[in-house]
């Protein structure tokens, strides 16, 4: 297949540049030179097809003002979006630091802060009672109690420990936890000192506890004058 100083493989892969007309006019003339002199390539340079060119037509102005109006309004819903859930995170940050930050900030005034496993306590001794604020955690709207307990023995009654919790939120309210020696009882109570079930789970030992508060009233009532005296004015 050699009719020409040059190899029919370098003028094979020069045909399909030829025919589309995209090579120089060097190029041009050794192919027409070699296509003149050899059949064999002059017949593969006739049945060589080249590739439909596509038949890509512009988007009408409609279409194209239809897809940059799609682009602006999904701009805008991100952008909405992303508004929305800053202005909630601000809010719910805002609820936290009125109903929780500064109200334990001001429950904790004055007392030596800890670290523990829970987060933040701050205590305070004056005189026999020991005042505790365990600071909420943040944007925690669960977390944070104060309570109140006294130094000694509670020797009648088989009590080895009891605490009065001031609840922070809603009608001035108090929990009591009693610890004996075989069991702790988390007992909610009102202001006069009686059981307060509302919103409490019943239970087989609510006459338990009634007998507790009973028992214990004397303590629970000194502890809870002491909360109102250290804490009063902020419940």
């Amino acid at each position: 297949m050699k009719n020409s100083i040059i190899p029919c493989n370098v003028i094979i892969d020069m045909l399909p540049l030829y025919k589309e007309k995209i090579c120089s006019d060097e190029t041009k003339e050794l192919v027409e030179e070699h296509l003149r002199s050899c059949e064999n390539c002059r017949q593969l340079y006739e049945e060589l097809s080249l590739p439909a060119p596509k038949n890509e037509t512009a988007p009408s102005e409609a279409e194209t003002f239809k897809k940059v109006g799609k682009k602006l309004n999904r701009a805008k819903f991100y952008r909405r979006s992303l508004i929305l859930i800053l202005a909630v995170i601000a809010l719910i940050n805002a609820a936290w630091l009125k109903l929780k930050f500064f109200p334990y900030k001001d429950f904790s005034f004055g007392m030596i802060e800890y670290d523990t496993d829970e987060g933040k306590l701050y205590q305070e001794l004056n005189g026999n009672y020991y005042y505790n604020v365990n600071f909420p955690n943040y944007l925690d709207f669960f977390s944070g109690k104060l309570y109140v307990w006294k130094s000694g023995n509670y020797i009648d009654n088989k009590v080895t420990e009891l605490r009065i919790m001031p609840r922070v939120t809603g009608d001035v309210k108090y929990a009591v936890t009693i610890m004996t020696d075989s069991c702790v009882y988390g007992i909610p109570i009102t202001k006069s000192l009686e059981f307060d079930p509302s919103g409490y789970k019943v239970h087989d030992n609510d006459e338990k506890m009634k007998q507790l508060i009973i028992e214990n009233r004397a303590e629970i009532e000194e502890l809870m004058n002491a909360a109102q005296k250290k804490w009063g004015e902020y419940l």
